[in-house]
C-alpha cells in the first residue's frame, strides 16, 4: 500500500516536469523558425508556420520561387531545436514574386 502512494506522489509530481519540457521544446522550435525567417527579407508575407512538439508545419505562397523554397526549408530541417518540418506551397499569392 505504501508504495503504490509513493507511485502516485510521483507520478503527480512529475506530470507538470513533462508539460514544460513540451512547452520549452516548442519555444526553442519557435524562436528558430522565426530566426531562420528574419533572414530573408519579407519572408513573414510569404509565410506562415505553426509550431507543435518541436516540429514545424510551414506554408509558403503559391508564387515562392522554388529556389528560395528549397533553401529556407533545408536551414529550417538543418537546425538543431526544430525536430522535423512539414513544408508545403500553397498560401495565398505574394506579391513580392509578382
Amino acid at each position: 500500500m505504501l508504495k503504490r502512494g509513493l507511485c502516485v506522489i510521483l507520478i503527480v509530481l512529475l506530470l507538470p516536469t513533462h508539460a514544460v519540457l513540451a512547452e520549452s521544446k516548442n519555444d526553442k522550435a519557435y524562436n528558430a523558425v522565426t530566426n531562420v525567417l528574419f533572414d530573408y527579407d519579407g519572408s513573414f508575407q510569404y509565410t506562415t508556420f505553426k509550431v507543435r512538439r518541436g516540429h514545424v508545419d510551414v506554408i509558403f505562397a503559391e508564387n515562392t520561387p522554388d529556389t528560395l523554397f528549397v533553401e529556407i526549408v533545408a536551414k529550417l530541417k538543418k537546425h538543431p531545436d526544430i525536430r522535423g518540418v512539414l513544408a508545403s506551397k500553397g498560401g495565398r499569392s505574394c506579391a513580392l514574386f509578382r
